[in-house]
């Protein structure tokens, strides 16, 4: 079996986030990011933010802000730390939800046939039911699995998916952690930040349970 890894990510969730805060000066200024790391394609409205440079994203909405890392290496951790975490250290006042660290890997082989019976080897179980009223050939198979890890929750779900391909389409599981964090403590900004610190261990963990996989 193949496994690929997906951009990692990092989500937080807000009340409400006001957008237009996010100029290209107010980036500039607070030494977020230099003028010549911003791409030219980046967005700045009162309604979105995204931000587009070489090594990173970052998305903002009302509702949440997104980080992407662009970076395959173990530099994810500080790059994330000096953008997203700067961010998150001028807005303290954010009346911030939960925040998630999420890592994902497609598992597959060469032959779909097998990809399509990848789910069923895995999960199906045949003193259940459930599981033999979906017992016919056309049949995916997936789980939820969840537990308490590093301070937060971490939640992994793995489906079926579809991906395209030279031939067409593809047949593979993804695996998607969640590492969550509810928010609760007064200062919100410090538990962002501290779970920010926990970024490598969380992905070495997700990548560690993967190479069981495949």
């Amino acid at each position: 079996m193949k496994m690929e890894m997906n951009p990692a990510n990092v989500v937080i969730i807000a009340r409400q986030f006001n957008p237009s805060i996010i100029s290209q000066y107010w980036l500039i200024k607070n030494g977020i990011f230099t003028e010549e790391e911003i791409q030219p394609d980046s967005i700045f409205s009162p309604v979105i933010a995204n931000v587009l440079s070489r090594d990173c994203q970052v998305l903002v909405l009302p509702e949440q802000l997104q980080f992407m890392s662009k970076l395959a290496d173990q530099s994810g951790q500080e790059l994330l730390i000096s953008k997203l975490g700067k961010i998150v250290q001028a807005l303290p006042h954010t009346p911030f939800i939960a925040v998630g660290l999420n890592f994902s890997w497609h598992v597959y082989d060469e032959d779909d046939a097998s990809n399509a019976a990848l789910g069923r080897k895995l999960f199906f179980r045949d003193d259940s039911p459930l599981y033999k009223f979906f017992d016919e050939d056309d049949a995916r198979f997936g789980s939820y699995m969840s537990r308490d890890i590093l301070g937060c929750r971490l939640k992994l779900d793995i489906k079926p998916d579809t991906v395209p391909c030279p031939e067409g389409t593809s047949n593979r599981l993804l695996f998607g952690f969640n590492f969550h964090l509810q928010l609760i403590e007064d200062d919100k900004a410090e538990s962002i930040l501290n779970l920010f610190q926990k970024w490598d261990e969380a992905k070495e963990t997700a990548f560690s349970l993967m190479k069981q996989i495949a």
